[in-house]
Formats: structure tokens, sequence, C-alpha cells
């Protein structure tokens, strides 16, 4: 075999493996689409942030304030969801993918500044259901009983 002989070889052997990875690529990038997909759903089926408006309007007379990120809709530069940056100055994890989460924050003044945050995500194990860092069942009733346990807690009540 001639030395272009081997290289035309080389090239389909190349072309047909660029191929492959392609599609592999693609096939993961729908598989995480889908997924992503199903967070928002199972956010809008959960009520999030209709729980945390009821809250807010019948605890703090409509005082407080409700922001959500969506991890991967996230802008450039925003520090609060850039994974590379810490809120709290703590290195991340090298693991710690923070784009596959959708957060919801209720905030309010009341001797300090006050915050509720719920985090549905997804992980290597599936969805999973966060407050204020404490995970809980991805189930309303969950959800709605650890609410009330983290406003208590956040007041010390």
């Amino acid at each position: 075999m001639t030395w272009r002989d081997t290289l035309e070889g080389l090239k389909q052997e190349l072309t047909d493996v660029r191929a492959h990875r392609q599609r592999r690529v693609d096939e993961d990038e729908a598989g995480l689409q889908k997924e992503r997909e199903d967070l928002t759903g199972m956010a809008q089926t959960l009520g999030i942030n209709e729980l945390l408006a009821e809250m807010n309007a019948t605890l703090l007379d409509g005082k407080g304030a409700i922001e959500t990120f969506v991890g991967w809709e996230s802008g450039p530069g925003d520090p609060e969801l850039d994974p590379g940056i810490s809120m709290n100055g703590d290195e991340p994890d090298d693991d710690d993918e923070d784009t596959d989460v959708i957060t919801t924050i209720l905030s309010w003044e009341e001797a300090g500044e006050m915050e509720i945050a719920i985090d549905l995500g997804l992980s290597d194990d599936g969805i999973y259901l966060q407050i204020n860092e404490i995970e809980i069942r991805p189930e309303r009733e969950a959800l709605e009983q650890g609410l009330i346990e983290a406003f208590r807690d956040e007041l010390d009540l």
C-alpha cells in the first residue's frame, strides 16, 4: 500500500469516526433536552411559583420578591449562576453541574435578608428537589410541608 493510499484510507476512517461521534453528541443533546423539558414540566406540576406567590401574599403581605433562575438559560457573566463562582466564597466542586437546575427564590426583608430557595434539578440519580439545600421528595405534599418548615426555620419560629 502506498503512502497516498494509506492516507486516503485513514481519511475515510477518520470521517466515519467523526460522523459516529457527532451522532452520539446529537443523541446525548436530545436526551438532555428531553430531561430539561421534563424538569420544567415538573416545576409547573408541583406549582413552585404559585406556592411561593401564595406564601408571599399571605405571610408577607406581598412584600417579598420571587425570582426564578433556569440554569441552562443563564446569561454569561451572571455571578450567581456561573458555576465557577460561588456565592459563599467556597470553591465549586469540579463535578458540580449547576446548569441542570431550576432555582426559585422567595426573598424578603425582616430583621435582615431572609430567603427560601427551591432547587429542582437533575443529578446522576434522576430528579431532585431541595428547599434551602435540604432534599425532599419531589411531590406536592412534601413541597408544601417543606416550605412551611423552611419558613419557620428562616424566622426561628
